[in-house]
């Protein structure tokens, strides 16, 4: 048995994504109601036609690629999404049966990705779909906060634009960047409060009092303090260490422990954590793949690393300051899905009331501009690209806030 998933590609266009997004359209109305201004949509529709077009957002919530799927309807463009494989084996592979005829494509983060990469390419040399790509790799719960970004989309759109100038020496590939930011309809203490107190009871926390960004924070400490028991490390000092530091300690001192159990091919020296964790899971992905090659007792040992490492990419998101910062009803409702992820081990926590999602879309990058400095300096232009975009996306999402108030 092959030690990499099968990659899935994207499904012909068809009947379900057509039904798919009346239904849709529909849910979000009532639950998520999709906001943008005209100019949005015609950043996409004006776009030369045939060139290449690769949409990049920011990731905070389970309902971007729905929020996707309504301004494709609406700019009437095919988009291909790229999706990390583990959702399409959710419901014992139902996801991805639906995923690839809305037409999503898999990617292993971490692992080995020429035909997903390959395929991306092709996609946007061939100017007829928009590739939908969320560079920050995870959804992070930080509505207000943009991650840093990961190279591969530059890298997709630069050899795409390369490739064709081969034989076409004027045609080019946009980047757009695009914001998603939700926004709660009405207040929702009266929501927050029973499901910070749930959480208290579950982790026999007490009766607490006081701000809500002050219990979040006690939540979170207790958790760490579990983490840290778990994985037989010592205590990290509560009141000489701030909360965001310590879990920070508790991420490097957990990954570290869980790459120490493998050799060198899984570790890269001077890579960010969520990479380390991300090549990490996807190698024990693949040593349980293997079936019979290894004992009943190793795979129990790969299970527990592979979960310890989802621990600690989640943990990611936990940012104390964020709420000391602005503890407004969004940025709680987030931390509060954050935690509640850690507490009851769920991937998806439910939504706490309807919502608005404020999309914009920016000026489109021309990465033509790019092959130059491309050809010289590989990375170095990646990495530029990258940056660029992230920045707009944080532009963006921080002028929709300002507007909102």
């Amino acid at each position: 048995m092959s030690q990499f998933p099968p990659f899935r590609p994207a499904g012909a266009p068809g009947c379900v994504i057509r039904v798919a997004q009346i239904l849709n359209r529909l849910d979000l109305a009532w639950r998520n109601r999709l906001r943008t201004e005209p100019r949005d949509l015609e950043v996409l529709r004006g776009l030369p036609a045939g060139a290449g077009a690769i949409l990049a957002s920011n990731h905070a919530d389970e309902v971007d690629m729905r929020a996707c799927l309504e301004i494709s309807r609406r700019c009437g463009r095919r988009f291909l999404y790229m999706i990390n494989s583990e959702a399409f084996d959710e419901g014992f592979g139902s996801a991805g049966w639906w995923l690839q005829r809305l037409g999503a494509f898999s990617v292993e983060r971490g692992g080995r990705n020429d035909q997903a990469k390959r395929y991306a390419i092709d996609a946007v040399k061939q100017g007829r779909e928009v590739l939908v790509i969320f560079p920050e790799g995870e959804i992070y719960y930080l509505n207000d906060l943009v991650q840093p970004f990961k190279g591969g989309v530059a890298e997709i759109g630069m050899r795409a634009v390369i490739e064709v100038r081969r034989t076409r020496p004027d045609w080019t590939a946009y980047l757009i960047p695009m914001a998603i930011k939700y926004r709660y309809r009405r207040p929702i203490l009266s929501v927050l409060e029973p499901r910070i107190r749930s959480m208290e009871r579950r982790l026999s926390l007490g009766l607490q009092g006081g701000p809500l960004p002050r219990r979040l924070g006690l939540i979170m400490a207790e958790l760490l303090r579990r983490q840290e028991s778990l994985h037989h490390l010592e205590p990290g000092p509560d009141h000489a260490t701030e909360l965001g530091d310590r879990v920070q300690e508790v991420r490097r001192r957990v990954l570290l422990e869980a790459e120490g159990h493998y050799a060198g091919p899984t570790v890269e020296a001077g890579a960010q954590a969520n990479d380390r964790t991300w090549r990490l899971s996807s190698y024990l992905r693949g040593l349980l793949r293997q079936g019979p090659r290894y004992s009943e007792e190793d795979r129990a040992a790969f299970r527990i690393d592979l979960s310890a490492l989802e621990h600690v990419a989640r943990m990611a998101g936990w940012r104390p300051r964020y709420t000391d910062l602005d503890p407004s009803q969004e940025r709680l409702a987030e931390t509060v899905l954050n935690l509640e992820r850690e507490v009851y081990g769920i991937k998806r926590p439910r939504q706490l009331a309807r919502r608005d999602v404020l999309l914009r879309i920016g000026e489109p990058i021309d990465l033509g501009r790019f092959v130059k400095s491309y050809l010289r300096d590989d990375r170095a232009a990646r990495h530029e690209i990258a940056a660029r975009l992230r920045d707009a996306i944080q532009a963006l999402i921080d002028a929709i806030r300002d507007s909102v108030g």
